[in-house]
C-alpha cells in the first residue's frame, strides 16, 4: 500500500486503556477474581483441582523433527512435568500449534483454539515466526494482542522465547535481535513467566556441555529430540520461577508497542455467496499434522474450475488496517486477484522480486498434498470501512482446481 496509508497504523491499531479492553471482553469468558496468578494456579494444582493448559504457537510448539512429538516435544515434556509436580490434579492439554504461522494469524484463532478450551495456564511461541529479526508494527502489535487478551482474562502466560540454529551461529547476540528483545521487554511490562530458550542453549553452549549439531542434526530450523530436551529445560525453568516469585500477570494501562482493538474472523459461508461458490467440508488429511485444515477451521466457501462459466467475484465489506485470507488448498489450488477497494493488491512476498497481478492458492511449493493456506493481504490500510473482492484466475483450459477460503480475518480500526 502507499506511504499514507502505512503512516495509519498507527491510528488503526489503536492504544487503549486496561479497563477498555477488560470491557470489551464482557460475554468472551470470565475473568479471574485473582488475577492471572501462578501462584493461584499452583494452590490449586495442589489441591488437585482440574486444570486446563494450552500450548500455542508453530511447528516448534508441536515439535516437528521429534522422534515421537506426542513424547518428545518439549510441548510433551512439559506436560509430563506438570504431571509430576501435580499428581493429584486431572490435567487437560491441548495442542494449538500450527506450523508456519504467528501471531498475526494467532489473533483469528485465539477464541477457537485458545479461549475456547478454557485454559487455566498458556505457553505462548511465536517469537520464531514473528521473525527474530523483524521489527513491523503490526506483526508486534498482534503478539502484544494475545497477552492483553488472556491476562485479560486471568490466564497466566509463560512467553516461549525460542531459537533457530543460526541464532547461535556464531554466538547468540540478544541485544541484535529485535523480536527478542521486544519480546522479553513485553515479559517485564505484562509480568508473564519466561522460557528463555535462546539464552539457556547459549548457556550450555558456552558450558560445551552441548553441541549445536546435536540439538539441529536434520535442519537449522527444528532441532531433534536432543534439542526439544533443551528447550523444556528452559520452559520449565520459567514456569517454576514463576511460581517461586508467585507472579500475577497484569495488563498494563496503555500497550507498551500497540494493540489491535478490534478483529473479526468472517467465516464466509454465513455470507451471501455469489454465483458459482458453495459450502464444502474441510480437508480431512494434510501434508503434515499440525497443518491439517480441520483441526483449525469450519466449513469453506469454494469455487471449482470445471465451473467457469458461472463463479463470479466473491465481495466482502469488512473495517480494518489488517486484512488476511484464511483457508485450504492442494497442489492445484487456483490463484486469484485481489482489490482493496477497486484497487488491485500485488502479490510481492519477497521485495527483492517483481509483484505478480494474481496470489497463488495453492501448496505447490512444498510438493503435492493438502495444506492451510494463510495470506495477509495487507497490514496498512486507513481505518474505516473498505471492500475486499476476490476473483478467481479461472483458465478456459483448466480441468481441476479449485479455491477454498474459509474466512477473511480482519483487526484494527
Amino acid at each position: 500500500m502507499d506511504a499514507r496509508g502505512r503512516r495509519t497504523f498507527a491510528r488503526g491499531a489503536l492504544y487503549v486503556t486496561a479497563g477498555a479492553m477488560l470491557a470489551s471482553l464482557a460475554g468472551c469468558g470470565a475473568v479471574s477474581p485473582t488475577g492471572a496468578s501462578f501462584a493461584e494456579l499452583d494452590r490449586r494444582g495442589r489441591a488437585g483441582e482440574p486444570l486446563r493448559v494450552v500450548f500455542f504457537g508453530g511447528s516448534l510448539t508441536w515439535g516437528a523433527n521429534a522422534s515421537d512429538p506426542q513424547r518428545t516435544s518439549y510441548r510433551a515434556l512439559m506436560g509430563d512435568c506438570l504431571r509430576r509436580k501435580y499428581p493429584r490434579s486431572p490435567l487437560a492439554f491441548h495442542d494449538a500449534a500450527i506450523g508456519g504461522t504467528g501471531s498475526k494469524l494467532g489473533l483469528f484463532r485465539l477464541e477457537r483454539d485458545v479461549l475456547g478450551r478454557r485454559p487455566d495456564l498458556v505457553f505462548l511461541d511465536f517469537t520464531a515466526n514473528d521473525d527474530h529479526y523483524g521489527t513491523d508494527g503490526p506483526t508486534l502489535a498482534a503478539y502484544e494482542t494475545l497477552l492483553r487478551e488472556m491476562i485479560g482474562r486471568g490466564i497466566p502466560v509463560v512467553q516461549v522465547l525460542l531459537p533457530f540454529q543460526w541464532n547461535h551461529t556464531p554466538r547468540l547476540n540478544g541485544p541484535a535481535i529485535p523480536r527478542y528483545v521486544a519480546h522479553r521487554r513485553l515479559a517485564d511490562a505484562y509480568r508473564t513467566g519466561v522460557g528463555d530458550a535462546m539464552a539457556h542453549i547459549q548457556r550450555r553452549l558456552d558450558a560445551k556441555t552441548i553441541r549445536l549439531e546435536d540439538l539441529w542434526p536434520l535442519d537449522g530450523v527444528h532441532p531433534c529430540d536432543k534439542g526439544y530436551e533443551a528447550f523444556f529445560e528452559a520452559v520449565r525453568d520459567g514456569f517454576e520461577r514463576a511460581v517461586a516469585d508467585g507472579r500475577t500477570c497484569t495488563v498494563p494501562a496503555e500497550p507498551v508497542f500497540g494493540a489491535f482493538n478490534t478483529r473479526r474472523r468472517i467465516r464466509l459461508v454465513e455470507t451471501d455467496l455469489p454465483a458459482g461458490w458453495k459450502r464444502a467440508m474441510t480437508y480431512r488429511t494434510s501434508m503434515w499434522f499440525d497443518g491439517l485444515s480441520s483441526r483449525w477451521m469450519d466449513d469453506v466457501a469454494l469455487c471449482d474450475a470445471k465451473d467457469a462459466d458461472t463463479v463470479q467475484p466473491l465481495r466482502v465489506e469488512f473495517t480494518g488496517t489488517l486484512v488476511g485470507l484464511f483457508g485450504e488448498a492442494d497442489e492445484n489450488g487456483l490463484s486469484a486477484r485481489v482489490l482493496i477497494d477497486g484497487r488491485p493488491v500485488p502479490y510481492q512476498p519477497n521485495p527483492k522480486t517483481p509483484p505478480e497481478e494474481a496470489w497463488p492458492l495453492n501448496t505447490k511449493r512444498f510438493g503435492q498434498g493438502r495444506l492451510f493456506i494463510w495470506r495477509v493481504l495487507a497490514t496498512d490500510l486507513s481505518p474505516g470501512p473498505h471492500t475486499l473482492e476476490v476473483r478467481p484466475v479461472l483458465p478456459p483450459d483448466a480441468a481441476k482446481g479449485q479455491l477454498r477460503i474459509e474466512s477473511l480475518c480482519v483487526a484494527g480500526g
